[in-house]
C-alpha cells in the first residue's frame, strides 16, 4: 500500500486522502469531516506523514466511522494517536478484524450529528453516513464504487449479500439531501451527486 501524500479539499468542511493498493491497482479513499463538535475519520488509511500534520491540523479528533466490517483499514492506528473511539454497524462486529468501540443502529445520529444509514444487502455491516453541513455530504463506503473513466458501479457480485436487496437499500439515499457523495474508492461527487445517484439506481433497475 502506497501512503497517500496529499490531503484534498472536497467541501469547506469535508477532506480526502487516496492510498493505492499495488496489487488490486485501486485507491483506497479515507476522509476527515469537521463537524461542530470535531473531526470524524471515515474508513481512514494512515497516510504519509505530511497529510497527518495537516490532519492534525484539521481541529480536535472526535470519532472513527467504519461503513463497513471490512473497512477497519487503520482505525487501531488512529484510535491509538488520537484517543477516540471507532464506531461501526452492529452487524459488522462478527466480521471486523479491529475491535469496535460502539456498536451503532439503523438512524442512529452519531457524533458530530453523522445519522446512520443502514445498507443490507452489501456487505457485513454496510452502512452510509450522512452529514447536513455544505448542503449535504453522504459518506458511502463500498456501496457504490466511483470507477475513474466509467462512472459509478454497484460493488461486484462476488462480494455483495444479496443484488436485490443491495439496490433497494440504495434507494434510502434518495430519501436524504445532499449535493457531494464519497466513496471507498473513487473521486467524490462534489456536485449534484444525488442526481447522479438517483439516475445510476433508476438505470440499474430497470
Amino acid at each position: 500500500m502506497t501512503p497517500a501524500t496529499n490531503l484534498k479539499a472536497v467541501t469547506r468542511t469535508l477532506y480526502g486522502w487516496s492510498s493505492f493498493h499495488a496489487q488490486w491497482k485501486i485507491d483506497f479513499d479515507s476522509y476527515a469531516l469537521k463537524t461542530t463538535a470535531g473531526v470524524v475519520f471515515i474508513d481512514p488509511m494512515k497516510p504519509s506523514p505530511e497529510v497527518i500534520e495537516k490532519l492534525d491540523a484539521l481541529g480536535s479528533p472526535l470519532a472513527i466511522f467504519l461503513t463497513n466490517a471490512n473497512h477497519d483499514r487503520d482505525a487501531d492506528w488512529f484510535r491509538k494517536r488520537y484517543e477516540i473511539q471507532v464506531y461501526a454497524h452492529e452487524r459488522a462486529k462478527a466480521d471486523c478484524d479491529s475491535k469496535i468501540d460502539v456498536l451503532v443502529l439503523d438512524g442512529e445520529k452519531l457524533p458530530g450529528g453523522l445519522r446512520v444509514i443502514p445498507l443490507p444487502g452489501i456487505a457485513a455491516g454496510s452502512v452510509a453516513f450522512h452529514a447536513k453541513q455544505s448542503g449535504g455530504v453522504v459518506l458511502i463506503g463500498d456501496a457504490l464504487l466511483n470507477i475513474p473513466g466509467k462512472g459509478l458501479a454497484l460493488l461486484p457480485a462476488q462480494y455483495l449479500e444479496d443484488k436485490k436487496q443491495a439496490l433497494q437499500s440504495l434507494r434510502q439515499l434518495l430519501d436524504l439531501r445532499y449535493r457531494v457523495a464519497t466513496f471507498a474508492h473513487g473521486d467524490p461527487l462534489v456536485k449534484d451527486a444525488k442526481k447522479k445517484i438517483g439516475k445510476f439506481l433508476k438505470k440499474m433497475t430497470h
